[in-house]
């Protein structure tokens, strides 16, 4: 008897969808219940990726994304949006390791292309918040806790809003309006300083 009779030919696996950072950004915006921006959720993932601690993606999807994408069926725009997260921490963690370019996060801007900062931080923190016990050593080592503040400066969550503004009062405003530019760098500092350089992805 042949083989070809008995055995059918593996099918080739389905390619993952992937949406554009736009397309993700305008699904998320039309939730009925509110869910993070691309810029949230991108600092969130560069936390992951740099923390002290390997977290896997079963632990981290949920909290950012909720149930509804982390247990999405195949071929749900969901699924779309969750393999779109999972192929944006991989490129953040290849990148980070060595990758032919550099590490550049997604910033909310102004129609005037001013870079607003808070969504990334808060999305930072939250992935920080995930390991935070293994973080504070870190946190509370000067070489890196202070310039951490280039990040965390900007988190609304971490601090009520009037202390938070207080704090960058006059020139330390100044300074942090510009600390976006210092933020690939600092990610970069982070991976090979807690991070140990791991390379990351999610095949």
């Amino acid at each position: 008897m042949s083989s070809t009779s008995r055995f059918k030919r593996p099918k080739k696996p389905r390619r993952a969808r992937i949406l554009t950072h736009d397309k993700l950004e305008e699904w998320l915006a039309t939730r009925e219940h509110p869910m993070p921006g691309v810029s949230m959720i991108d600092g969130y993932l560069a936390a992951l990726v740099v923390s002290p601690q390997f977290i896997p993606p079963e632990d981290w999807l949920r909290p950012i994304v909720g149930d509804g994408i982390a247990w999405a069926p195949d071929g749900s725009i969901e699924e779309a949006v969750r393999n779109t997260i999972f192929q944006r921490y991989s490129q953040i963690g290849a990148t980070l390791s060595g990758g032919p370019k550099r590490y550049a996060p997604i910033y909310m801007r102004t129609d005037a292309g001013e870079v607003l900062m808070e969504d990334f931080a808060n999305g930072f923190y939250l992935g920080m918040r995930l390991s935070i016990d293994d973080w504070k050593p870190h946190i509370s080592n000067p070489e890196i806790g202070h310039p951490l503040t280039a990040i965390l400066g900007h988190c609304t969550t971490m601090m009520p809003e009037d202390q938070r503004e207080n704090a960058l009062r006059g020139q330390a405003g100044e300074i942090m309006a510009q600390s976006w530019k210092v933020v690939p760098e600092l990610v970069e500092m982070l991976h090979v300083s807690i991070g140990g350089a791991r390379n990351i992805e999610i095949r």
